[in-house]
């Protein structure tokens, strides 16, 4: 079995596009952070590893809110960063990337870590 049939699912990459947005009155720009509209990498051959589900718990107001990590396996030489918005295409899911791992220059490994509201850090 090749490493390639390993990749069964595709996602959607943006990267963190920072930007100097003026409150007004003459204030400069406080540094920002967002995603574009466009995914920087679409369609990529990837996979999502099945992990037993453990989520966290945040008490906020007005609701709790519900953390996941996950794990994403991306062939070698992935532009993929620390903050990324990932989208599974087949569910639609929004993650935010951890610190990508070079595996041995074999594959790239990659917490994720979902929650109920995607922004960058």
């Amino acid at each position: 079995m090749a490493i390639e049939d390993f990749y069964d699912h595709t996602c959607d990459i943006y990267h963190a596009v920072k930007s100097r947005k003026s409150p007004g009155y003459g204030l400069p720009g406080a540094p920002s952070f967002d995603y574009g509209s466009v995914p920087d990498i679409a369609g990529q051959a990837c996979h999502f590893h099945v992990s037993g589900f453990s989520p966290s718990f945040t008490e906020m107001e007005p609701n709790t809110n519900m953390t996941v990590t996950e794990k994403l396996s991306l062939p070698i030489g992935t532009d993929v960063r620390l903050n990324d918005k990932i989208i599974d295409q087949d569910t639609g899911v929004e993650y935010t990337a951890g610190i990508p791992r070079n595996i041995r220059g074999h594959h790239i490994a990659v917490q994720l870590r979902r929650r109920e509201v995607q922004k960058a850090l």
